[in-house]
């Protein structure tokens, strides 16, 4: 199973303003990347840690004053640097933040999760079409309007987070083909895909922005309350 996690930054930082702030229930190194960015970008940064963490802490059975002390390690496999994708033991992470809007997502170690959301823009950008689009999925780009083409690229960075290789792979690399009406919404990965995506699944979350989860294998998605983990005060 995946939990995955819907919010807000604002929301985040709301809920979490009696038991001493988002602060309190993140790690140092949190606070260091947090630091690092200005304004409401470093909000943003606290807030979708803070999110992860609290998740975590409530998928495992700890009590969300426990998050600041969940092992999240995020050194990057490539450099080393601090800048990676979240790992926990035995546990599978992964985090998205786009302007207000935060989603997390845990699962157990076998199943690799990656989650995108995205703040639709007022428009697609000049080349949309080339850096995300399939060459088959062109095909149909008359149909499609500004809420599909945001949700297809969603859906692809989801799929390359689960991958683990981010934007080193093209999105306009990967074909999505879509499951039968009864496995419902998930797509799966074209044959034709890059190796490092094969075998991949992805699915949109129901929300008023996209957002997608994708995953090694087709399992329940379990949505979690952001009122359900945090602390009670």
């Amino acid at each position: 199973m995946i939990r995955v996690l819907s919010t807000t930054v604002t929301a985040v930082l709301e809920g979490t303003r009696g038991t001493g702030g988002a602060q309190a229930l993140v790690a140092p190194e949190d606070l260091v990347a947090a630091r690092a960015r200005r304004g409401f970008h470093g909000d943003r940064t606290l807030a979708g840690r803070a999110a992860l963490r609290l998740l975590l802490a409530h998928v495992l059975g700890a009590a969300p004053t426990c998050a600041q002390d969940m092992v999240v390690e995020r050194a990057c496999e490539r450099c080393g640097a601090p800048h990676g994708r979240p790992r926990a033991p035995g546990m599978s992470l992964s985090g998205s933040t786009s302007q207000d809007q935060v989603l997390v997502a845990v699962a157990a170690q076998e199943v690799q999760v990656g989650v995108d959301v995205q703040d639709p823009p007022i428009s697609l950008w000049p080349g949309f079409d080339a850096a995300v689009r399939h060459p088959r999925e062109r095909q149909h780009r008359e149909t499609d309007g500004l809420r599909s083409g945001i949700s297809l690229w969603a859906r692809k960075e989801a799929l390359l987070k689960a991958a683990g290789v981010g934007l080193r792979i093209d999105p306009s690399r990967i074909a999505l083909v879509s499951r039968s009406p009864a496995e419902a919404p998930w797509w799966s990965v074209a044959a034709d895909a890059p190796r490092e995506v094969q075998g991949l699944h992805v699915r949109g979350l129901p929300s008023t922005v996209p957002q997608a989860v994708a995953a090694s294998a087709i399992v329940p998605v379990h949505e979690i309350d952001l009122a359900d983990v945090l602390p009670a005060g």
